[in-house]
């Protein structure tokens, strides 16, 4: 028998727990619920109890009770947690999760769902998704996070509501994943990462290539390419074609378009078939909330303001050829077909001739350092032509031809 889970802390959210296992028993699917409380006594029976999710970490749950350190008692009943949700995933039984709460069980539970496979739905409703690191709690793994207006707590007319529409939404998403997980036709999947700077070369192989593959487009603001790697982990994807692998510029740089420390290393690691292109890989992403910091990089670096938030800075010749060394070491782990095309004039559509942002040198900086670096194995491409062009398209899908035929 498949379940929704229910994380929940029991010794606080007993009365909420079990009003939201009745109603998703009367939406018809069955619910288990998982206790995760370490604070005090349970008020109610959970079918996972915290003695047991305690165990599973190798922790003792009457020590943990007892302590002061609130992150270790937390860290271990998440730990235990992921342990029996995964034995539970693993023997068929779990088709969906559920987490209700305040802070404190926002982040148990999304650092649990990020743990847990990418195709089970994972609902968090919680008062604390309108606080400034609400973004924390969405993950790699695919999270909805619904904003609960009324605190977790004490039932009355208003929580059941809310509560009502939590069994309701995941029922709903168990139901729409059914559907998702059901292929209209046999076709590889291909992992893109893309966004607006390269959209004409992504939107012209998703129409080349959509006769034979079904195209997964990952917009490369971070996450979305953790999220692609995870799936690329898990067997998802036959071939990649990773148009903006920039998020590794931006960590050295401490940009707001930071992925994972493995970025750009997974499908290279799995030997399977990829293509690679460097949208933005010379520029570092920042918001423009911190404003006296960012006047200073404005001095000295050049910069494109994409709208009222965003603004975009552009690496020195020496950074760049330096960031070349991080990429290198990237390519080089790669076990499969690799190629790494590199457009020479421009690899954002503003970087055209004549324009303040052209910068050949650079490029070219680059691409010297990378030829010294590069294991042989590993194809290095110039194609004369900016990035965000029919013509680049065309070289990636000729590439792409290249590798998935090897």
């Amino acid at each position: 028998m498949k379940h929704i889970v229910i994380i929940v802390t029991l010794d606080t959210k007993s009365v909420e727990a079990a009003y939201l296992r009745d109603r998703i028993l009367e939406l018809g699917r069955q619910p288990l619920i998982l206790d995760v409380g370490c604070g005090g006594m349970p008020k109610m029976e959970a079918d996972v109890s915290a003695f047991d999710v305690a165990q599973a970490a190798g922790a003792d749950l009457e020590a943990l009770r007892g302590s002061r350190d609130r992150e270790t008692a937390t860290g271990a009943m998440i730990k235990g947690a992921v342990a029996k949700l995964t034995a539970l995933i693993q023997a068929g039984a779990v088709e969906g999760l559920i987490s209700i709460g305040g802070m404190s069980s926002a982040v148990m539970a999304s650092s649990i769902y990020a743990e847990m496979p990418y195709r089970i739905p994972k609902l968090l409703l919680t008062t604390a998704a309108s606080l400034p690191q609400a973004n924390r709690f969405f993950g790699p793994s695919g999270v909805t996070v619904m904003h609960s207006l009324v605190e977790v707590g004490a039932l009355n007319r208003l929580l059941m509501g809310e509560l009502s529409r939590a069994a309701g939404a995941i029922c709903g998403m168990v139901e729409g994943q059914s559907l998702v997980t059901q292929p209209l036709e046999v076709k590889p999947i291909i992992a893109m990462s893309t966004n607006g700077w390269v959209e004409t070369p992504a939107q012209f192989l998703t129409d080349s290539l959509k006769d034979d593959y079904e195209i997964v487009r990952f917009h490369g603001t971070g996450l979305p390419e953790v999220v692609m790697e995870k799936l690329v982990e898990d067997d998802y994807f036959a071939a990649v074609i990773d148009l903006v692998p920039s998020s590794i510029t931006n960590e050295r740089f401490q940009g707001s378009r930071v992925s994972w420390p493995r970025r750009m290393e997974v499908a290279g690691e799995k030997g399977i078939p990829q293509v690679i292109a460097p949208s933005l890989v010379n520029t570092i992403s920042r918001t423009r909330e911190s404003s006296a910091a960012l006047a200073e990089e404005m001095n000295t670096r050049k910069h494109y303001f994409m709208d009222s938030l965003r603004i975009l800075l552009w690496l020195t010749e020496d950074e760049l050829r330096d960031m070349a060394f991080i990429y290198a070491e990237k390519l080089n782990k790669a076990t499969g077909p690799t190629k790494f095309l590199i457009p020479t004039k421009g690899w954002l559509n503003i970087e055209t001739e004549g324009s303040e942002f052209y910068e050949p040198e650079s490029v070219r900086a680059f691409i010297n350092v990378l030829k010294e670096r590069v294991k042989p194995e590993v194809d290095l491409i110039e194609v004369d032509a900016n990035i965000d062009t029919i013509e680049f398209g065309k070289a990636v899908l000729m590439a792409f031809r290249q590798v998935t035929a090897s």
